[in-house]
């Protein structure tokens, strides 16, 4: 059992690093944030991968939620009220794609809910269905 989880955490690593990998200092802190995460939201690492390859999930679980939350918090996307830091989120994709396209999405997808664990889920579908 333990080497189906070793391999699904060998899976995600690998699956995880691409999103940044033009910048090797950028990935491995990104990869790390969602390790921690991981451990911090005790989300499945199956709900973990499906997240960051831009699948969303139908009815998401507690974990899944607080996941994707302590994500946005590491990398300064959301601040402990649960309110989205929209600077650096244009900030960041503006590294990933066209400045005006990354104001774009965020300012599309300027939603909160009653919770952060809420807001943070419904933004990452929001950013996932405008980031191209």
């Amino acid at each position: 059992m333990q080497s189906i989880t070793l391999l699904k955490l060998i899976a995600f690593a690998s699956v995880i690093g691409q999103c940044a990998s033009q910048n090797s200092n950028v990935a491995k802190q990104i990869d790390d944030y969602r390790k921690q995460c991981v451990e911090l939201s005790d989300v499945s690492v199956d709900s973990a991968i499906k997240v960051h390859s831009g699948q969303v999930i139908e009815n998401p679980d507690w974990s899944t939620k607080r996941y994707v939350q302590c994500f946005f918090q590491k990398m300064q996307f959301m601040d402990e009220n649960g309110v989205m830091l929209k600077d650096a989120v244009v900030e960041f994709f503006s590294r990933i794609q066209d400045e005006s396209r990354a104001k774009a999405m965020v300012e599309n997808c300027d939603i909160q809910k009653e919770n952060p664990l809420d807001t943070a889920y419904a933004v990452l579908v929001c950013y996932q269905g405008n980031k191209n």
